[in-house]
């Protein structure tokens, strides 16, 4: 049987190469941060959380975690919403990864321990991971550190043996395409 997770839906990114909040552009005439939500829930974690930055705003059955402290990126975000759970694990899922299967989460989440998705040439993928509470410490001594990289967290992570590193196969690459251009009038 597999451990208790958590999951957090990051949404609250500034998205200033998109041109417009993300979080609420439509897919199908779905807001992205539901399409997400729709990916996340049927892994059945035992708590959901929403992370989102101070101007948004939203409905959900779902428990929203506010930005404690503006512009601290993924590494805030991640550190107030493990925080925000009591569960050992939290998966970790960007509102704009709308190509991310439930697949390919599933087996994140129910590997157990933390996992980080990375590519062939070491690149790791931080917003489609599970970290482990342990790893809360770490971050936070970083994010006191004003080093707001992801990617350091994940290269202290996997040396403190907090995470596993699970290669992403060519085939899998196009799961991480990442929205970052407006395009056009169907984002609202």
């Amino acid at each position: 049987m597999n451990a208790p997770f958590a999951a957090a839906l990051f949404a609250g990114g500034r998205s200033r190469r998109f041109g417009s909040d993300k979080a609420f552009h439509a897919i199908d005439g779905v807001p992205l941060w539901q399409h997400q939500l729709a990916k996340i829930e049927p892994l059945m974690p035992s708590e959901i959380l929403i992370s989102v930055n101070a101007q948004q705003c939203f409905a959900s059955e779902h428990r929203v975690i506010v930005d404690t402290e503006a512009d601290r990126g993924p590494l805030g975000a991640l550190v107030s919403c493990l925080r925000a759970t009591r569960l050992g694990r939290l998966l970790v899922v960007a509102v704009d990864l709308p190509t991310m299967p439930l697949q390919f989460l599933g087996e994140l989440a129910y590997a157990g321990g933390g996992a980080v998705a990375v590519h062939e040439d070491g690149r790791p993928e931080p917003l489609a991971a599970v970290y482990p509470a342990e790893i809360l410490p770490l971050a936070e001594a970083q994010l006191a550190a004003g080093q707001l990289a992801m990617g350091e967290l994940i290269k202290l992570g996997v040396g403190e043996g907090l995470l596993q590193q699970r290669p992403i196969h060519k085939s899998e690459v196009v799961f991480f395409a990442n929205l970052n251009e407006n395009p056009g009038d169907s984002a609202k």
